[in-house]
């Protein structure tokens, strides 16, 4: 039988993300649509119910403006929160109260307060709880941790991740909130935790020590509108609220590795990039893609290098022209859900795999 799935936060908007990332894998003729059936959604009021529910093929009584209402309707099985970060916890507890599982977008909650609040509840409710760190899902990330894991690396001895993105110097003005330090969305809190949420995940590591420095580089940003021509009009220059650089470092555990972390905001005469090198007693690896986006991207690359001999102790570093070992590209498997917009569709494969099994 399908999932049956209620999305707060899906609106008649085709360019919204709830639509482009979660409606699309589970929508019917998508790879995930056997698994799935959307059965209701909810928005901030009626009439924007009303309309999403006719645009997304729903009775329009299935068009909710109350999080309790859809929280309570027993056609629902899995209630997704696609909402800004700082509705979260308000959205997600009436689900959680009524004992319904849930998939919640990253930042859980706004702060670590409220995701432990919403944790602790879920616990108490016994239901099955989803956050979208997609990262640890794309295809070369999963390939990346399949390779570590088999001890090809060896002990990992440090690993350098650089993040460059230069389409945040200016934002849409649908993400304002963005720029109030007391949204729980960021730069930090969004693009660079799901970053680190991976950097972790493919290392099978956690951070026993960090130094963390961050910084507004940017003083000013400008929001960006489409005037009724459709033309787009930037707003006049306000001062930026939250830090656009973090540049870390740490010691992994449990293999004392060094981690040196540093993504930045800048301008549009740099182009965007990412890159990760892990380095290890046996062997190496490379990633990149052609932006910081790891959670969304299908486009990173995966190279991986040996040491002469195989066994990490040769003394025989100088065997290309370059010197030391010779990168090797890998190829990546690929899956029918690698061109869905957002990354989200592997977290619903899961989700479908783990449907009456506890997980």
């Amino acid at each position: 039988m399908a999932i049956r799935v209620g999305i707060i936060g899906l609106s008649a908007d085709p360019s919204a993300w709830a639509t482009v990332a979660h409606i699309q894998p589970i929508k019917d003729g998508s790879p995930l649509s056997q698994h799935f059936k959307l059965t209701a959604l909810a928005t901030s009021n009626p009439e924007s119910a009303k309309a999403a529910a006719k645009f997304h093929g729903l009775p329009l009584e299935k068009g909710y403006s109350n999080p309790e209402h859809i929280a309570n309707d027993p056609d629902v099985d899995l209630v997704v929160v696609s909402v800004k970060v700082p509705m979260h916890k308000q959205l997600t507890m009436p689900a959680l109260h009524a004992k319904k599982d849930v998939f919640v977008e990253w930042p859980l909650g706004n702060g670590l307060a409220e995701a432990e609040e919403m944790a602790t509840l879920a616990k108490k409710q016994g239901v099955k709880t989803y956050v979208s760190l997609q990262g640890r899902v794309q295809p070369a990330m999963r390939k990346a941790k399949e390779i570590i894991s088999s001890g090809a690396l060896g002990r990992i001895t440090s690993t350098t991740v650089l993040g460059i993105e230069s389409t945040l110097l200016n934002l849409p003005e649908k993400a304002r909130y963005v720029n109030d330090p007391n949204s729980g969305a960021s730069v930090i809190s969004i693009p660079c935790a799901h970053t680190l949420d991976v950097i972790l995940h493919v290392l099978s590591s956690e951070l026993s020590s960090l130094t963390a420095t961050t910084h507004i580089t940017y003083p000013t940003l400008r929001f960006i509108s489409s005037s009724p021509n459709g033309t787009p009009s930037l707003s006049t220059p306000e001062p930026k609220r939250g830090a656009d650089n973090l540049a870390l470092t740490g010691t992994l555990t449990p293999s004392n590795a060094a981690l040196s972390f540093h993504y930045l905001v800048t301008a549009p005469a740099i182009p965007t990039l990412f890159q990760w090198i892990i380095c290890g007693e046996k062997g190496s690896m490379k990633m990149e893609a052609p932006n910081p986006v790891v959670q969304m991207t299908t486009k990173t690359k995966l190279w991986f290098a040996e040491a002469p001999g195989g066994d990490g102790v040769s003394n025989d570093f100088y065997s290309s022209k370059e010197g030391g070992a010779e990168w090797r590209e890998v190829e990546i498997p690929k899956s029918e859900l690698d061109g869905i917009f957002g990354g989200v569709a592997p977290v619903y494969e899961g989700i479908a795999n783990g449907w009456g099994k506890g997980e």
